[in-house]
């Protein structure tokens, strides 16, 4: 009797240090222990918050806590970051935001952040430049578009995303290559979407998968990648094509958008150990069967990444020279 009594007070006590210590699955500080908020930088509906809560459910399984999303547009990411990173920097708050866009703010508009300031957690997809016309348009390439501006000056327009990488490679191919063309700026890709199938624009510049609800209505004129894009297979590099007339985008992969969720560079320095722990649990949620047939079933998962942000620090670092040093004079004289 006395060694039973013993037994069960010793569970006792192991089990009210594991209550205390935040249970079995959390952190040697207790963490993760509260709710988690998703701020995504933009507007309900559209692809990153879409994403967002598809991954909700399988990312608060993983973690054993709550977790919400919440949408915070406008400005390009701007005020979503500066309020993301006025929260404390514990581990509770992820900003969900696209590269390179978030970098056109620091270096366009007057921020209270520098790049710096975000370290990528997550990369969860990745879309390259694309230029579309009507399957009824006369181009059938980069080079039947630039051809035909060349001989009928201000004759055809170009459509695009405000803001992003379609317009700075609009703008860079018109200034590059001396085209007088009409550039016509809208507040998103599906607004532009609506303006070529309208008829109102010649040819727009979108991401590759974003747009492939015009895969039956459109044609592929070149793609920013000189990888084959399953959504427009047929599509031919722009620095392939741009070849004939001496020029090249400043990469072959210029300004691609790639969908990513940060943490404050501050939280990293801080809790460096929780930083691990969060990368891991998106690495076992975007693993779940479940919600990679979600990401299937979605016509998304070509676009997916799923991997960790520190594996793209690189690249990510090159998207933000490239802001700095070629889109900024590009929008800067427009």
């Amino acid at each position: 009797m006395k060694k039973l009594f013993v037994l069960m007070l010793t569970i006792a006590v192991c089990t009210a240090m594991l209550t205390a210590c935040g249970g079995p699955a959390k952190g040697g500080d207790g963490y993760p222990n509260g709710t988690l908020t998703i701020t995504v930088a933009y507007s309900a509906g559209g692809s990153s918050d879409k994403l967002a809560r598809m991954l909700q459910p399988y990312l608060q399984e993983e973690l054993g806590i709550n977790v919400v999303v919440e949408n915070q547009g406008g400005a390009s990411g701007q005020i979503a970051a500066e309020t993301f990173l006025r929260k404390e920097a514990d581990g509770y708050s992820l900003l969900a935001v696209n590269a390179p866009g978030i970098y056109y703010t620091v270096a366009l508009q007057d921020t209270t952040y520098g790049y710096d300031d975000l370290t990528p957690i997550w990369v969860e997809s990745y879309d390259p430049i694309v230029m579309l016309a009507l399957n009824a348009s006369p181009f059938d390439s980069l080079g039947d578009f630039i051809e035909a501006a060349k001989a009928a000056p201000g004759t055809y327009s170009v459509g695009f995303a405000a803001g992003g990488g379609q317009q700075a490679t609009a703008l860079w191919l018109a200034e590059n290559l001396d085209l007088d063309v009409k550039l016509v700026s809208y507040d998103g890709g599906s607004d532009a979407s609506a303006a070529l199938l309208g008829g109102h624009v010649d040819v727009i510049f979108g991401d590759a998968y974003a747009r492939v609800d015009l895969v039956s209505e459109a044609k592929a004129l070149g793609i920013g990648t000189n990888q084959a894009n399953s959504a427009w297979p047929d599509a031919q590099s722009f620095n392939k094509q741009l070849e004939a007339y001496g020029k090249a985008l400043p990469s072959d992969e210029f300004q691609a958008r790639m969908g990513c969720y940060f943490v404050s560079s501050e939280f990293v320095d801080k809790y460096p150990e929780r930083y691990e722990k969060l990368t891991e649990a998106f690495r076992n949620a975007c693993a779940d069967e479940a919600y990679i047939q979600m990401l299937k079933d979605a016509s998304v998962y070509d676009s997916a990444v799923l991997e960790a942000g520190s594996d793209y620090s690189g690249q990510m670092t090159q998207m933000a020279e490239e802001v700095e040093t070629v889109v900024a004079p590009l929008f800067s004289g427009n």
